[in-house]
C-alpha cells in the first residue's frame, strides 16, 4: 500500500476548528468521567462510548458529529500524526455508523480493506488512550500500522 498523503491545513484557525478543539479540549479535561468499551468484529468495531454526566454526554455528541463531518469534508484533524493523516487520505474506504444512545455514542467502523481494518484497530486504541491519559495522549502520535513506517 503506498504511503498516504499528510494533510497540513494550516494551524486550524477557522471557526469550525475552534469549535471542534474546544469540544476536544473538554473530552480530553473531564477524560476520568468517560467509558470507552470495544467489541472487534470481523472487519472493524463496535464502540460505546459512554458518560453519566448529562452535560459531558451533549459534549460527546456534539464531537463526534463535529468530527463525521470534517470526515465527510476531508476536513483533516491533528495532520501531524500519521495515523490522522492515514484515517483522512483512506476515508473513502472506511463505513463509519453513529448512534446517539442515552448516554454518549456508539458507533461502527468498518472496512473491506485488511490494511485499513488495521487503522481502524489502531484508531480505537488512540481512543482508549485519550480516555485512559486525557491531554498527556493527545499530545503524542497515535499507534499506527507498521506499513505506515
Amino acid at each position: 500500500m503506498e504511503q498516504p498523503r499528510f494533510y497540513r491545513h494550516g494551524h486550524g484557525s477557522d471557526e469550525e476548528h475552534k469549535k471542534d478543539q474546544a469540544l476536544f479540549s473538554q473530552l480530553l479535561a473531564q477524560h476520568h468521567e468517560i467509558v470507552r468499551e470495544t467489541v472487534f468484529i470481523k472487519n472493524g468495531i463496535k464502540a460505546k462510548t459512554t458518560t453519566q454526566n448529562p452535560d459531558l454526554v451533549s459534549i460527546l455528541q456534539a464531537h463526534v458529529q463535529g468530527m463525521e463531518k470534517r470526515f465527510e469534508n476531508g476536513r483533516a484533524i491533528r495532520s501531524w500524526d500519521p495515523l490522522f493523516a492515514a484515517l483522512f487520505e483512506y476515508r473513502d474506504e472506511i463505513h463509519m455508523k453513529y448512534y446517539p444512545i442515552q448516554n454518549g455514542i456508539e458507533a461502527i467502523l468498518t472496512s473491506d480493506n485488511p490494511a485499513i481494518i488495521e487503522i481502524i484497530h489502531c484508531h480505537d486504541k488512540t481512543l482508549h488512550s485519550f480516555i485512559e491519559e486525557g491531554s498527556k495522549a493527545g499530545k503524542r502520535q497515535s499507534p499506527k500500522p507498521d506499513w505506515l513506517e
